[in-house]
């Protein structure tokens, strides 16, 4: 069963992700950046669907530190934030996301590409 880390403060944000994805995913949370990395560690997700703006570690932060964890560099890693500037897309691309999402996103959009990363 894939397991899917959703990062965000925002609760309702939370919920949405989380009602997004198909039931059979067993699915976890974190609202920051250190928890984020922490909850990471012990859940090793498949999958993590990661905002961008948020307390302690920002997502670019906790994106460059999955990456560079020997536990956590092939886990995946879509980020869903409201940032939409073209730059910061590019930064996370390159530092491994493997896609962006900027809020508002389509779920259906949302939930082929995560269905794709984890085939």
């Amino acid at each position: 069963m894939p397991k899917v880390l959703v990062v965000d403060d925002h609760a309702t944000m939370v919920r949405l992700l989380t009602m997004t994805l198909p039931y059979e995913y067993t699915v976890s949370h974190a609202a920051s950046g250190p928890e984020a990395i922490e909850l990471a560690e012990e859940f090793q997700p498949d999958l993590m669907l990661l905002d961008v703006n948020m307390p302690g570690l920002n997502g670019f932060e906790v994106l460059r530190q999955v990456k560079a964890s020997k536990n956590l560099s092939r886990t995946k890693v879509i980020m869903v934030t409201a940032r939409s500037d073209e730059a910061d897309r590019n930064l996370a691309l390159q530092l491994g996301a493997d896609a962006y999402f900027t809020k508002p996103f389509s779920p259906l959009a949302l939930l082929e590409e995560v269905s794709k990363l984890l085939e």
